[in-house]
């Protein structure tokens, strides 16, 4: 298996959390820019395997980086959307009057019915 790939996955926060989801994965991805430019990062490079090898790694890191924040970015984007949306109306609980309404005619209409249908005489013991 190949530790490089990647997978992805989903998971919740409460809303009061989420500015320090995002503020730990963005520190994360800080700290290898830091890393990167500061400490690994060597001032020259002598052509050859070794400067090719720095390059692919550092290439490498970048990549990786950019991805986690592109992960930020979507993250924020997303409270973004969720924080400008109109508010959804909410479901009622019980049906309002109009919709008790509209019950007590469509009942009506199948007590009309049946009665009727019940008040038919019967076809087969007619003949």
């Amino acid at each position: 298996m190949d530790m490089d790939q990647r997978v992805n996955i989903q998971y919740s926060v409460e809303l009061r959390d989420l500015e320090g989801e995002v503020n730990r994965l963005y520190e994360k991805a800080n700290k290898e820019i830091t890393f990167l430019a500061y400490e690994k990062n060597p001032p020259k490079l002598k052509i050859g395997n070794e400067a090719l090898e720095e390059i692919v790694y550092i290439r490498r890191k970048l990549a990786k980086i950019d991805i986690a924040l592109g992960d930020v970015q979507n993250i924020v984007e997303g409270y973004i959307q969720f924080m400008t949306q109109p508010e959804q109306p909410r479901v009622p609980d019980s049906p309002s009057e109009a919709e008790e309404f509209e019950i007590e005619q469509l009942e009506d209409r199948v007590a009309q019915f049946k009665e009727k249908f019940d008040a038919k005489p019967d076809k087969k013991s007619a003949g």
